[in-house]
């Protein structure tokens, strides 16, 4: 399918997009270190397939996805690189981790029981990354559980320690004095494991904000993701890198109408029409992740007071956070609730809209439902 079919709503992706923003990754990074490239969450609404088949043709050395399921998805449609699957798994999950060939993290000292298990039944090897807890408090071996946890690997014929890793937690923020320490606390560990005997592993910590922040801290190996989509974690810190936007939502105007002053839109009439209104219909809505947001949890009082201010925004309908939805005329902006698979647009000032015209929306990546079509730009041959 593509764009100038009869299909009313669709994601175009853009592969020349990502390639590019890979090779920006790989300029900033020494070429003796390794890139991890993310694709989990269907490579943030991108479609993990087709994007892992563009990365791995422009050079990355690794997946990265979060569980043994999207892992599994890559392995039967073909893709044979390694793949690090970051998630906890279940006991029966560890299987198919040695089935499929993935690469286990090891984040508690049960997952490796789960291992030996599956090794029972299993002729083959699995390659293993311990992830160790140094301050984002989620998952993760604790620093003194490490040396058990490589001993273990170490005497159970079949496991191979492959890398060690952890995971910053702020190094988005100008103040890097939390992502130093936990990088002392990495760097403990690994001293640790080495003066043990352990050696010639890949060691990682730096995801998109340290790729871009911290070069002291890409170490063997760098983890990119919201960077590969063309995302800044911090404009501030973009330096000389230059992303390309690779994902657009699109729909087609599938009804117009014109209301009169003071006539509500949409459910529970929280828009009034202020003057003679031309409303054009999209196709899309709450049930396809449409105008989906996350829950809002303010980490202080600076962040919550903004919250505040954006929710009265919001509330009065001001162009500062209605995003606008943009038509080849110019620029609507979405008045009343979004209805399940129906949004309203105001395109009173925009000339020449009719039934069919094609509007690019302002959307959550990852909350867009994989049933919306992706339509793929560029990308070669893979």
């Amino acid at each position: 399918m593509d764009s100038l079919s009869v299909e009313p709503r669709w994601v175009e992706v853009n592969l020349d997009a990502i390639r590019h923003n890979y090779g920006q990754i790989r300029q900033r990074v020494r070429e003796d270190i390794k890139i991890l490239s993310v694709v989990k969450a269907d490579a943030y609404g991108h479609g993990a397939v087709e994007v892992a088949r563009v990365l791995l043709e422009a050079g990355t050395d690794m997946l990265g996805v979060t569980t043994v399921a999207e892992g599994r998805i890559l392995r039967e449609q073909g893709i044979t690189a390694p793949i690090l699957v970051f998630g906890p798994f279940l006991p029966e999950e560890a299987g198919t981790i040695a089935d499929t060939d993935l690469t286990a993290t090891v984040a508690g000292l049960d997952s490796l029981k789960y291992l030996q298990n599956a090794l029972t039944t299993s002729n083959k090897s699995i390659r293993v990354h311990l992830k160790v807890e140094t301050g984002l408090g989620r998952t993760g071996l604790w620093p003194d559980q490490a040396l058990e946890a490589a001993g273990e690997i170490a005497n159970t014929p079949g496991l191979i320690l492959e890398g060690v890793y952890s995971h910053l937690a702020t190094a988005m923020w100008k103040n890097q004095d939390y992502a130093q320490k936990q990088f002392q606390i990495f760097n403990g560990i690994i001293t640790a494991l080495e003066n043990a005997g352990f050696h010639g592993y890949i060691k990682h910590i730096s995801n998109s904000s340290a790729i871009m922040n911290l070069p002291q801290m890409h170490l063997d190996m760098v983890r990119a993701g919201t960077v590969l989509y063309g995302q800044y974690t911090n404009p501030a810190y973009a330096g000389d890198m230059s992303l390309q936007d690779t994902w657009s939502m699109k729909a087609r105007v599938v009804y117009i109408r014109e209301l009169p002053p003071g006539h509500g839109v949409g459910y529970g009439r929280t828009y009034i029409t202020s003057q003679t209104t031309r409303v054009a219909v999209l196709p899309v809505g709450f049930a396809d992740g449409f105008q989906a947001e996350p829950v809002f949890k303010p980490a202080g009082l600076v962040e919550l007071a903004k919250g505040i201010v954006k929710l009265i925004l919001q509330y009065l309908n001001h162009r500062r956070v209605n995003q606008p939805v943009v038509f080849a005329g110019g620029k609507g902006r979405i008045i009343g609730k979004a209805g399940m698979q129906m949004t309203m647009v105001d395109v009173t000032g925009i000339p020449y809209i009719e039934i069919g015209a094609v509007a690019s929306l302002p959307a959550r990546r990852t909350a867009i439902s994989a049933l919306i079509p992706r339509v793929y730009i560029g990308g070669g041959d893979f």
